[in-house]
């Protein structure tokens, strides 16, 4: 862009079309073949034969309704919401999740503008960039041990130390010095990674099976409304405060629901021992109840 100008997208941006049309329909491909295989695999044609011609049937006919794939009930996305939130530790999550989320918003939409206020070139804009990428892709790539020894919760809670960490040092970085940036984008990597896994897992757990997308899409939706809220008082705030004051705020915003989501943990924790009640696996695991999830990945699995 700096020696070509913007025009170069106009060539960019098609290929970069085509590629991710491409992925995705080779990634769609692969797991409609893992579905088809885990099902030929799972089902058993004994199960099907004693569903049509079991002599009980009442109790037939109840059982197998509820391994029917068509059990749809009204108002499942206002009932699957309701589950999410039905515990303290499920609340504190979601609600580290939206402020999280309008705090990357923020950073992922304006952080340019204040790179230029530091006397950045596009070519400094693009290797930030690059680099917060590099770090990524590793973590994505252990997301599966990187769960197996957190979980979810602990996982959120590094996406929100390392934002804030991030959006501090920013703050504190002279003009013309911006090299100096690069030493913080590791950190939007880690943010980024940890917490795309950690919601992803979260909105799976709590999901009845077969659901797990429904799930995916309310908590998106929620996040989503973060962002908007975010970028919204974001861009005032920047014009009217300054950039300095923005990120600190948000960092400040992050912070707090960092702190509700780990009193929500104390809460939960003591919830359950006052009661004598075992963990739910779908909120709160402790390590020893956690799933395998390199096994699941492995037989192909949802997760």
């Amino acid at each position: 862009i700096d020696k070509c100008g913007f025009e170069v997208l106009l060539v960019s941006a098609p290929l970069a079309f085509l590629y991710c049309f491409a992925t995705i329909a080779i990634f769609t491909q692969h797991t409609k073949n893992i579905r088809i295989s885990a099902t030929d695999n799972v089902s058993s044609p004994s199960r099907v034969e004693d569903c049509n011609s079991s002599s009980d049937t009442n109790e037939s006919d109840e059982e197998c309704q509820n391994n029917s794939p068509d059990t749809s009930k009204r108002n499942f996305t206002w009932l699957l919401l309701l589950s999410m939130c039905s515990t303290i530790y499920g609340a504190g999550y979601i609600i580290s999740s939206v402020t999280l989320s309008m705090g990357t918003s923020v950073v992922n939409h304006l952080i340019f503008l204040f790179f230029e206020s530091l006397g950045s070139t596009n070519t400094m804009c693009g290797v930030t960039v690059a680099v917060t990428v590099m770090f990524e892709i590793p973590i994505f790539q252990l997301a599966p041990k990187l769960l197996e020894m957190f979980g979810p919760e602990q996982l959120q809670e590094i996406a929100c130390l390392a934002y804030i960490t991030r959006v501090v040092g920013y703050t504190f970085i002279p003009p013309n010095r911006m090299w100096m940036v690069l030493f913080l984008e590791p950190l939007h990597g880690v943010t980024y990674a940890c917490a795309k896994t950690s919601r992803v897992e979260f909105a799976a757990r709590l999901a009845p099976k077969g659901y797990e997308s429904s799930s995916q899409g309310i908590l998106s939706s929620l996040t989503g409304i973060g962002a908007f809220i975010g970028l919204f008082l974001g861009g005032w705030i920047e014009d009217t405060l300054g950039a300095k004051v923005m990120y600190r705020g948000f960092a400040t915003v992050v912070l707090v629901g960092l702190v509700v989501l780990l009193i929500a943990g104390q809460l939960h924790r003591k919830s359950m021992e006052s009661n004598h009640e075992e963990k739910k696996p779908l909120v709160f695991l402790d390590r020893s109840t956690k799933r395998n999830y390199s096994s699941v990945i492995s037989t192909g699995g949802s997760t």
